[in-house]
């Protein structure tokens, strides 16, 4: 299998043709089918689906697809770190993140290192936690941002000092915002958006004492609760430290039983990390005293 052969079947996934992605790639129709057919005999599962002028891919295709898209990005991630100046230090630290306010911290870790080194670029690739995790495993990323208890036979952390704390996110002409506080029995009839996250590890269900709630939605990111807020379906639980309320038409009201939450900084037991992000993690223990 080799690198130019996964690249041209991202190609025709693409164009979902083969004719197309030839003429894109200026190859011609019959040699692109060969590289294909390769493939397939190669790893002994069919990966296309071929129609009369359409192809679509199959489950074994679709994965090849992700891993594909993988490779190459980590392809290009170290032959960038290879072709590095020893003596000058450049190049990404590339930082897989969920939403949180740690990113601010993240960030004053990185600008004294970037304003000494200006062809050095702090890279942020947004997911929720799973795929924080495998960015972390395939290489995608340097680092991550996650929450929960990590895998210590696994990963090396440090569990940075910003709480994530959570509130209710509404309109203020909504009746319990003027509360000071939330509790389970304010909630259990309210139309509420939850981060899809918090309900499979159970958290909510634990805090609520019940798994009879009125729930109209979930989200993944921060900003899709927002907008389902605006959009009137219902009060959303969020991290009430990532927007300031105090001159919009909206709220976060605290929890009466406080929920937080930690974040940790993650990375692979026994990565070799490029000049920049090492240099960039150790801006980040010092001040940690970890």
């Amino acid at each position: 299998m080799e690198l130019q052969q996964l690249q041209n079947f991202l190609i025709v996934a693409q164009e979902e043709n083969i004719t197309h992605a030839a003429e894109y790639l200026h190859i011609s129709q019959p040699a692109l089918s060969r590289q294909i057919k390769t493939l397939e005999n190669e790893f002994g599962k069919q990966l296309l689906i071929r129609e009369n002028k359409r192809v679509t891919l199959t489950p074994e295709g679709v994965l090849l697809r992700k891993r594909a898209n993988e490779i190459i990005k980590l392809t290009a991630k170290t032959t960038a770190e290879l072709a590095a100046n020893d003596d000058e230090i450049a190049g990404d630290i590339l930082l897989g993140v969920s939403e949180t306010d740690s990113i601010r911290y993240i960030s004053e870790c990185a600008k004294e290192l970037i304003s000494n080194n200006p062809k050095v670029t702090l890279k942020l690739k947004n997911g929720d936690n799973e795929s924080i995790l495998n960015m972390v495993n395939n290489g995608l990323v340097d680092l991550g941002l996650y929450f929960g208890n990590v895998d210590q036979n696994i990963y090396q952390h440090i569990s940075l000092q910003q709480i994530n704390r959570f509130g209710m996110l509404m309109r203020r002409d909504n009746p319990l915002a003027k509360k000071a506080v939330l509790t389970p029995a304010d909630l259990l009839d309210q139309p509420l958006i939850l981060y899809q996250e918090s309900l499979d590890n159970g958290l909510l269900y634990e805090w609520f004492h019940t798994r009879e709630l009125n729930i109209v939605g979930t989200f993944g990111m921060y900003l899709s609760a927002k907008k389902m807020v605006e959009s009137g379906l219902g009060i959303a639980m969020v991290f009430d430290n990532l927007v300031d309320y105090s001159k919009t038409d909206y709220i976060c009201v605290p929890l009466s039983l406080e929920m937080k939450t930690k974040v940790n900084l993650i990375w692979k037991k026994y990565q070799v990390f490029s000049k920049p992000t090492k240099l960039f993690l150790d801006s980040i223990i010092k001040p940690q005293n970890i």
